[in-house]
């Protein structure tokens, strides 16, 4: 086994839920099994010569959960992630929460991801369309600034064990969408960002819930579905102008203010802005703002010359293997 200092001092911030649910569903026994699986998977990282990688027990641990305790599943999402990340530096690379360009596409709402759960225990990321500036994205520069921000806000969720367990649920919200949307709508940048999505990402997306979609979202799924994987294609559902499902589904206390209807009393997540101050908030404290400039500094990622594709590690369904 590959034992780090750090192992001894990780604890899990999970509730009695939480650890609940990562037994019966991901196949997290107990502690020790838990430390086993991640340092078997360190083992395997340090030994490949063509695979640089953070090793710490936090870090990994993201993988072993969301490819439930399968070793060779968590090396191949490990590998799919940092080739990635190794493959397109314009959107990966020396990214900072601290970056004005990124803060302003927070700022702009366009993604919010509030501090609540919603009543399943999952995080609750909203893409509202109306927050697109279509000028500043008609630019390379604005297009890789807005795929650099959604990343850095999918890596900061990935380190929420609540996350890692309970998984995510997304909502896109297309109101105020127009025809000149299409202009910014590239078929090979989305099929990137559906392989890193759905083959990189150490994330558990639990359901996409599509609310005023516009009359031409049949155009713009016909780009994107070839490169989604049929899991994802059933848990995608689409409600109209209605919002009554998602507050069936998600609960109305997971949501912003500006969601809720206009006699509804009750606990929220607040509004769009204070959402958005609390999101650059979180993401600015040194855990993950450090986290964050050291993954996307350049020192880790996958030698594409010395990794062979005859060497890749087949899909397997076993859970782990706990050997030294």
């Amino acid at each position: 086994m590959a034992v780090e200092p750090g192992d001894a001092k990780f604890v899990s911030k999970l509730n009695e839920d939480g650890k609940k649910k990562a037994k019966e569903e991901l196949n997290e026994l107990n502690e020790k099994d838990r430390e086993i699986a991640v340092q078997t998977l360190r083992k395997w990282a340090i030994e490949q010569d063509w695979l640089k990688t953070p090793t710490d027990f936090d870090f990994l641990l993201r993988f072993i959960r969301v490819r439930k305790y399968s070793q060779l599943g968590a090396r191949e999402t490990l590998e799919n992630y940092w080739t990635n990340k190794s493959k397109f530096p314009e959107w990966f690379k020396h990214i900072d929460p601290a970056d004005k360009k990124i803060q302003e596409v927070i700022k702009s709402g366009l993604m919010l991801c509030p501090r609540v759960y919603d009543k399943h225990g999952r995080r609750v990321i909203i893409g509202r369309l109306s927050g697109l500036d279509i000028k500043m994205l008609l630019s390379k520069e604005g297009i890789d600034t807005l795929y650099r921000a959604s990343i850095m806000m999918y890596d900061y969720l990935s380190c929420d064990e609540n996350v890692q367990v309970h998984g995510l649920v997304a909502i896109s919200d297309y109101t105020g969408i127009s025809m000149d949307f299409l202009k910014v709508w590239n078929p090979e940048n989305k099929k990137k960002l559906m392989g890193y999505f759905q083959k990189s990402l150490p994330m558990r997306f639990k359901g996409f819930y599509l609310y005023n979609q516009p009359v031409f979202f049949d155009a713009m799924y016909a780009v994107i579905a070839p490169f989604m994987r049929q899991k994802f294609k059933d848990r995608m559902h689409l409600h109209g102008k209605s919002l009554v499902k998602i507050y069936e589904e998600v609960g109305m206390a997971a949501l912003p203010d500006e969601y809720l209807p206009d006699d509804y009393d009750g606990p929220s997540a607040g509004s769009v802005k204070q959402i958005t101050e609390e999101m650059i908030e979180d993401m600015m404290k040194p855990e993950f703002r450090n986290f964050i400039i050291d993954s996307s500094s350049g020192k880790y990622g996958v030698d594409l010359e010395k990794r062979k594709t005859a060497d890749k590690p087949p899909e397997a369904s076993f859970r782990k293997l706990n050997v030294d």
